[in-house]
């Protein structure tokens, strides 16, 4: 799953993106790598954090609370891929 966030303020001159992606990884837990930076920046994608969970529950569980987090610090949801 792939979460795609976006905070945009002209007046401020903030172009700021987000994303979140939740996969498997190769030791049967699951991972979510976190990746950030200002919109139209040339390295993007390069993932900055990744975080390791035992069960998909307790991944989704966290995404979910990094979701929260962003949306109530302005950011909105442009793009969830499932």
């Amino acid at each position: 799953m792939i979460v795609h966030l976006e905070h945009i303020d002209p007046a401020k001159n903030m172009y700021r993106y987000y994303q979140l992606y939740l996969s498997p990884s190769l030791f049967n837990d699951w991972i979510i790598k976190k990746d950030w930076g200002r919109i139209g920046q040339k390295c993007r994608h390069n993932f900055r954090e990744a975080l390791s969970f035992s069960s998909l529950s307790e991944a989704q569980s966290a995404l979910e609370k990094y979701i929260q987090a962003k949306t109530q610090h302005g950011y909105k949801i442009i793009e969830t891929i499932a």
